[in-house]
């Protein structure tokens, strides 16, 4: 393959350095980056001149115009996902983005109203928005890759393999996942109207995806059809409002959070009765944890994304270490962390990056698409449906 796929970056945030960091370690496949842009053009100039990144914008639209960019990577704010992958699609670029793939995240109520919205009424939103998206995408027949940096992680793989030889004579009875820590530092995950929904949504994303990838490659490599969600049921609340913390003093997590919750639980009954269960919350001391139990007929098997116990560290002041990607998920004051020399190998960006440049450069589909990055988010709603009328919701 001598042909060089050309990228342009939309975003110049902190997970745009992962996916810059990630595509100068592709192998096989000559990649450029070719152009990035950001509505702080000095953010986005700064990220060009670290990574030699030749043209620099403050409108997307001219990575839209340039011809000679085949791939549109999105590392912008969640409510941006939605029009910025429609826009692109339309313009016959393939598309890397970053999760979630829509939300809900308003229409006209105050911003502080937003996560106040009947869930349902929300559901009936993003439901219409994944119809559109999957309308567009038909009509525009590029590649996707929704960017689940869980399901391309060495340990994800390792237990997929494993899992495969289990499949023989046994099942996946239950999963158990959870993505964890000490608070999101960035003022937009405390509101609706920005994340699009709290912990489950910001952190929940990642244990939920990969649960339905494994019952899909299961059913998949059993039956020739995947096996999907077929109801959900959730809990959630903020725990930084609950009279008990409100009882305590000098706590190191996160405060001051708006409408989005901090806590949150979601469960999967599959259609073959199987369970997933996933945690996700914003209260964690002590670290992080990303990881997953899946329960097996005959066998079970755990993967830990944060097996960084090589080193140890802690200070009192963060600034130092302000782009290091631990502590951005979690302030230092919750104790120690682990930072290891191959973090972002070790949680999946570069292999997300190289499959997805090798799906381009072979003509062939990228191991995460479209349909799961549709289903993470009709989950993710249901739950909030769940959550607020306290029942189990059925999955269309």
């Amino acid at each position: 393959m001598n042909k060089t796929v050309k990228v342009g970056i939309v975003g110049a945030g902190f997970a745009a350095a992962f996916h810059l960091r990630s595509y100068r370690q592709v192998q096989g496949v000559p990649v450029e980056i070719v152009a990035i842009a950001d509505v702080n053009q000095a953010r986005a100039e700064d990220l060009a001149k670290r990574f030699g990144i030749p043209k620099c914008y403050d409108d997307f639209r001219h990575i839209l115009d340039d011809r000679s960019i085949q791939v549109v990577d999105l590392v912008v704010p969640n409510a941006l996902h939605l029009p910025m992958v429609l826009q692109a699609a339309q313009a016959d670029k393939h598309i890397i983005c970053e999760k979630p793939l829509t939300g809900y995240f308003g229409q006209g109520e105050p911003d502080d109203k937003v996560g106040s919205t009947p869930k349902r009424e929300m559901l009936r939103k993003v439901r219409e928005d994944l119809k559109k998206v999957a309308e567009v995408m038909a009509a525009h027949p590029v590649k996707f890759c929704y960017a689940e940096n869980w399901v391309h992680a060495p340990a994800f793989k390792k237990a997929l393999e494993l899992m495969e030889k289990c499949f023989v004579s046994g099942a996946i009875l239950e999963m158990r996942g959870e993505e964890s820590h000490s608070g999101s530092h960035a003022e937009y995950a405390k509101w609706w109207r920005h994340a699009g929904g709290g912990a489950m949504a910001r952190l929940g994303a990642h244990p939920i995806a990969s649960g339905l990838f494994l019952k899909q490659f299961e059913g998949g490599k059993k039956f020739g059809h995947p096996i999907l969600a077929r109801e959900v049921w959730a809990d959630g609340t903020d725990l930084t409002k609950t009279s008990a913390f409100a009882g305590t003093k000098g706590s190191p997590l996160v405060t001051g959070w708006g409408d989005v919750e901090t806590w949150s639980q979601l469960t999967i009954t599959f259609t073959d009765g199987t369970k997933g269960t996933f945690f996700a919350a914003d209260d964690l001391l002590g670290g992080m944890e990303s990881n997953m139990d899946i329960r097996l007929s005959h066998a079970r098997i755990k993967f830990d994304l944060c097996p960084v116990r090589v080193c140890q560290f802690y200070t009192i002041d963060p600034t130092p270490v302000k782009d290091v990607y631990f502590n951005e998920k979690q302030e230092t004051k919750a104790g120690l962390s682990f930072p290891n020399p191959h973090e972002e190998w070790l949680l999946g960006y570069p292999h997300e990056i190289q499959d997805f440049m090798e799906a381009i450069a072979f003509d062939r589909q990228p191991l995460t698409g479209l349909d799961l990055a549709m289903q993470v988010v009709e989950v993710l709603y249901a739950g909030y449906v769940s959550r607020e009328e306290g029942r189990k919701v059925s999955l269309s």
